[in-house]
C-alpha cells in the first residue's frame, strides 16, 4: 500500500502486519467509531512486536490500523 496524503510520513516504510481490514480499523480509530461487529476482524488488536523481529506480532492474530503511516500533528 502506498499512502498519498499531506499527512503521510515521508519515506516511512511500515513493517506492521496489515490487510484490507486495516483500512476499516483506520477509519474506526480516526473517527472514534465502534467496530462493525463483535465477530469481525477489525476487533483484532494492533500488532505488538519485538526489536529483534518486527515482522511477527507477539500477540497474534493482530492487524495494524495504518496509523504509523501518518503524522496528523504536522501542518
Amino acid at each position: 500500500m502506498i499512502a498519498v496524503s499531506p499527512h503521510a510520513v515521508p519515506g516511512h516504510v511500515s513493517h506492521e502486519y496489515t490487510d484490507h481490514v486495516s483500512i476499516l480499523k483506520f477509519i474506526e480509530r480516526n473517527w472514534s467509531l465502534p467496530p462493525v461487529s463483535d465477530r469481525s476482524r477489525d476487533n483484532l488488536p494492533d500488532p505488538k512486536v519485538t526489536k529483534t523481529n518486527a515482522y511477527v506480532p507477539t500477540n497474534s492474530p493482530a492487524i495494524g490500523d495504518l496509523f504509523d503511516l501518518f503524522d496528523f500533528g504536522q501542518t
